[in-house]
């Protein structure tokens, strides 16, 4: 009940952005990746390519799946990783959003039972493309205060030439 009150949520906030423009033409659209904590439980609602992953015991997982072209090609087997790649499509049909708010509309709902001593990370394209999941684990991995984590992992994008803007969020659970 509570993770379809949360889409529900999403859903107004879609009505409202397509509401700002009155002329019919395509206009402003956002991704949108929302994790809510009522210990244990992560409730996530998701829109478009930013992602959720938590890290346990120094193995990170993605929580969320990219909605784009490219990840939906590949979904409806349509089209392989390497077929993909040897066609130059992944760097293409990786940037066309299947679902925004502001556009065409498909959340996605999930949940995750949390421990002590897991991290949540919730972040936009703009660090994945530069850094690797492997990196990010082992960044997470070493324990750093959240706020640290986040300005390191800002840092490292930034390092790496970031074209896109990064927005990342780090939260960490004590271990008992």
């Amino acid at each position: 009940e509570f993770l379809g009150q949360l889409e529900e949520a999403v859903g107004r906030a879609h009505r409202r952005v397509t509401a700002l423009n009155a002329s019919g033409a395509q206009g402003p659209a956002t991704t949108l990746t929302v994790a809510v904590v009522v210990w244990p439980r992560a409730y996530i609602v998701h829109v478009g390519d930013s992602r959720a992953y938590y890290l346990r015991a120094g193995r990170l997982r993605l929580l969320t799946r990219d909605q784009t072209a490219y990840e939906e090609l590949l979904d409806q087997g349509l089209i392989t990783e390497d077929q993909a790649d040897e066609a130059g499509l992944k760097s293409r049909l990786r940037n066309v959003l299947t679902s925004a708010i502001g556009a065409d509309l498909r959340p996605s709902t999930g949940l995750i039972d949390l421990e002590p001593g897991d991290a949540l990370l919730l972040c936009t394209d703009g660090l994945t493309r530069h850094v690797t999941d492997n990196e990010i684990a082992g960044l997470l991995a070493e324990g750093a205060g959240a706020e640290a984590s986040c300005r390191r992992l800002v840092g490292l994008t930034l390092e790496r030439g970031a074209r896109d803007n990064v927005t990342v969020i780090v939260a960490r659970f004590a271990a008992a």
